[in-house]
């Protein structure tokens, strides 16, 4: 006998890197054996179906690097079985909807380099499967959840260039699984929580580009894992902790455009992974410590360009 195949027995359905056009038709609700959704980089424009939210066993939807505009769908809230949603790479707009607090199953929620907008919903704390979450490159507003602080098993969280404000919640540091905090070029505020020490996997802090005030806490210098330190263009005051000298496998630090005063601390010079070391646009003073003469790796000193003539120059012992 010939078998005949149903479109709904689909369980995987995979469209991507292609030029498919036009919509995503609302008769996707049909294949409500699907598993896997794959619709990335192709030229699908108009909304997502509310219809998507039958698709009670999908595991991965992917519709990322297409035209879709609208908002997206409280319905996808229904897909219960989701591990990874990506929609990053679109023009979407309105807000996140709270209904995404349903999917405990989530590991990764990818919606950067969209045109969101609104507040991060508490809901995303109820999220304790999540190990990624991308919301970078939106029009995000109002302040960083302190449910955030829930979620044990993220790895990295991105919330840079958007507009949020307020102070980064204290609960920020329970995530002692956290290797990557990007919140570079927000309108945050307050002082860097001394939180922040305890995540003591985190290789990536991004902070630059912000209002931040206060000093740098010394439990920065916690971090041994850190490779990537930016607090850049800030409002940060004080003087640079020796506690960074602790640092010992970073390469990147920028601490420039604030307000640091005091002198350049001799553990500095403990930072041999160092390759570039920007301090520009500060009020630091003294002289620069010979203990710089042991950063052999270091390609790009800044400090040399401050326009700072407290600083005496004389006593920089190597060239470069």
């Amino acid at each position: 006998m010939l078998f005949r195949f149903h479109p709904s027995f689909l369980e995987n359905l995979d469209l991507s890197m292609n030029n498919f056009s036009g919509t995503i038709p609302p008769e996707i609700g049909i294949l409500t054996n699907l598993v896997f959704l794959n619709l990335k980089i192709n030229q699908f424009s108009g909304t997502i179906p509310q219809q998507i939210g039958s698709l009670a066993k999908l595991q991965t939807l992917r519709i990322f690097d297409n035209h879709l505009n609208g908002s997206i769908p409280e319905e996808i809230g229904y897909l219960r079985s989701l591990t990874k949603l990506s929609l990053r790479r679109n023009f979407l707009t309105g807000s996140i909807p709270a209904s995404l607090g349903n999917l405990n199953n989530l590991s990764f929620l990818l919606l950067h380099e969209n045109q969101l907008s609104g507040s991060i919903p508490e809901e995303i704390g109820y999220l304790r499967s999540l190990t990624k979450l991308s919301l970078a490159m939106n029009s995000l507003n109002g302040s960083i959840p302190a449910s955030l602080g829930n979620l044990s098993n993220l790895s990295v969280v991105d919330l840079s260039d958007n507009h949020f404000s307020g102070s980064i919640p204290e609960e920020i540091g329970y995530l002692r699984s956290l290797t990557d905090l990007y919140l570079g070029n927000n309108s945050l505020n307050g002082s860097i929580p001394a939180s922040l020490g305890n995540l003591s996997n985190l290789s990536f802090l991004y902070l630059s580009d912000n209002h931040f005030s206060g000093s740098i806490p010394l439990e920065i210098g916690y971090l041994r894992s850190l490779t990537y330190l930016y607090l850049g263009n800030n409002s940060l005051n004080g003087s640079i902790p020796a506690s960074l000298g602790n640092l010992n496998n970073v390469s990147f630090l920028f601490l420039y455009e604030n307000q640091l005063s005091g002198s350049i601390p001799e553990e500095i010079g403990y930072l041999t992974s160092l390759s570039i070391l920007h301090l520009s646009n500060n009020s630091l003073n003294g002289s620069i410590p010979a203990s710089l003469g042991n950063l052999r790796n270091l390609n790009n000193l800044s400090v040399l360009y401050l326009n700072n003539k407290q600083l005496m120059m004389l006593d920089l012992i190597f060239s470069l």
